[in-house]
């Protein structure tokens, strides 16, 4: 093969589709590294040793917020190329955020934090489940980054909207992110943070429309815990 043709061929490879494959790959790695954490946590020299157990939460911990940002990044993908359509269904609301509380919990056992689900009992609407949890997941992730101690899941109608929000007890979201209302219309590549996860809740939370109304992203301070209040509104 000629210097030329070997150029050729490489133009005709699609690096959009060899991006969203190598993301199917790093997720099926970070399963198996999942499974090879729970089989370790049941090893006795685990069970009866706090720092190993420690160390192993911190791994599991870790390793699901990375697959967390994988699962964000193949959707936009999926979403920019025009290929994503949401699995909108009838679903229950407080369902979900327990499901979220019990997962949640069993990555964070030795942070002390506490989270509970609060109101939302009863309440029903149409929503994609597997893209709301995880922009729910990734809002609690956050949270735990800065709460003292409580984080408090809930959900509500307010103004023809099925609201979820995650609430915590930190000194809440810093003013130049409440001026922009939270919202970030592009991503930031040469801060400290990109914001990814502002982006994908907000970009997700647009794709849910009805009858004229859009979903929304909202941040603010106070709430019930007097810290940082995340909230999602679907129509």
């Amino acid at each position: 093969m000629t210097q030329a043709a070997g150029r050729t061929e490489n133009a005709d490879i699609d690096f959009a589709t060899l991006f969203a494959v190598n993301i199917h790959e790093i997720k099926n790695l970070l399963f198996l590294l999942f499974n090879t954490i729970d089989g370790a946590g049941n090893e006795p020299w685990v069970q009866g040793n706090p720092a190993a157990q420690h160390t192993l939460g911190r791994i599991k911990y870790g390793s699901s917020q990375i697959s967390q940002r994988l699962a964000h990044l193949l959707a936009l993908y999926r979403i920019a190329q025009g290929r994503y359509e949401l699995d909108i269904d009838y679903h229950e609301a407080n369902g979900l955020l327990q499901e979220i509380q019990l997962e949640t919990c069993s990555l964070i056992d030795e942070q002390g934090i506490e989270i509970d689900v609060g109101e939302g009992e009863g309440l029903y609407g149409f929503f994609d489940r597997e893209m709301v949890r995880g922009i729910l997941i990734t809002a609690v992730h956050n949270a735990l980054h800065y709460a003292k101690g409580k984080i408090r899941l809930s959900a509500a109608l307010e103004d023809g909207f099925l609201c979820f929000r995650v609430e915590d007890d930190s000194n809440g979201y810093p003013a130049e992110i409440l001026e922009t209302g939270g919202v970030r219309a592009k991503l930031d590549l040469g801060g400290g943070g990109t914001g990814l996860g502002l982006y994908f809740s907000a970009t997700v939370a647009e794709l849910h429309r009805d009858q004229g109304k859009k979903g929304f992203v909202k941040l603010q301070n106070g709430g019930a815990l007097g810290g940082a209040v995340f909230g999602l509104f679907l129509p």
